[in-house]
């Protein structure tokens, strides 16, 4: 397996043109789908080398290793990149199953896919309200499992060690978990556990943890019906002080600062 990191993302939902130049093989939280309208793009997911087409769409279900090896000059097309939960009818899909194939070929998709395709990348493109894009995003999802199979993520024979350790990782991430009690979880020893995070993932344990629940209360922030310290404990930390210092070492900024960016008010106590 070529080394992995992780990959922070800084938008809840991105939408826009695709990775127009090779990118090293990564992973993180959220499902990246690629969906190509021209040129070609060649990509590993889960281990698989694919070529997309025109009309074609690859997808990448959160914490699957997945790289673009390849893209034409004249590739061109739509990225989807978002936290599972954006749409929550599907979230359990997200975090339960996997593609059967990482790619669904143009023939086999459903039809109602390629003007929402075109859509999205227009009213990116306008730089129009995250409701609309979100209301695409349900669509092309509504769409997009319509027309491709699916299996649990447990019978996957693709999935080696490293994978299990990240999805039991990403489902359990906001508990106190900790570099022992994961490793007896997973029935490894503490040192396989670290060595696949300094080998693989060039991150260690706790760094990727931290990882996880600052990105999910960053999307915490952005819903003004939550409080700080009730964001400091549903993101896993026992207290607001350890959540403060670990979100200023990760974004530059407070929690407060960061909300406060959001809507570009001023804070008497960042």
């Amino acid at each position: 397996m070529s080394p992995v990191f992780y990959e922070k993302g800084t938008e809840n939902v991105f939408a826009g043109t695709i990775c127009d130049h090779p990118f090293p093989s990564h992973v993180h939280d959220v499902v990246e789908i690629v969906c190509l309208l021209e040129g070609s793009v060649s990509m590993t997911i889960a281990g698989k080398r694919l070529t997309l087409f025109p009309g074609d769409i690859a997808i990448a279900f959160p914490v699957v290793p997945h790289s673009y090896d390849e893209v034409s000059e004249d590739a061109a097309g739509l990225s989807l990149i978002f936290q599972p939960d954006t749409i929550t009818e599907f979230y359990h899909t997200f975090r339960t199953m996997q593609p059967v194939h990482p790619l669904l070929l143009g023939q086999d998709k459903a039809p109602e896919l390629e003007p929402i395709i075109r859509a999205l990348l227009k009213v990116t493109a306008q730089g129009q309200s995250t409701p609309l894009k979100l209301g695409y995003l349900h669509l092309f999802l509504s769409y997009l499992f319509s027309c491709l199979p699916l299996m649990s993520g447990s019978r996957n024979p693709h999935t080696t060690l490293t994978y299990q350790v990240l999805q039991y990782i990403s489902e359990h991430f906001t508990e106190p978990l900790t570099l022992e009690t994961t490793a007896r979880a997973l029935g490894i020893s503490r040192i396989h556990l670290s060595h696949i995070f300094s080998q693989q993932l060039h991150i260690n344990f706790r760094q990727y943890i931290n990882t996880l629940r600052i990105d999910r209360a960053q999307t915490l922030l952005r819903d003004p019906a939550y409080s700080i310290s009730q964001i400091a404990y549903q993101c896993g930390y026992g207290n607001q002080r350890t959540f403060h210092r670990a979100f200023l070492s990760q974004c530059g900024m407070t929690p407060n600062r960061f909300r406060a960016a959001l809507t570009g008010q001023e804070v008497d106590n960042p």
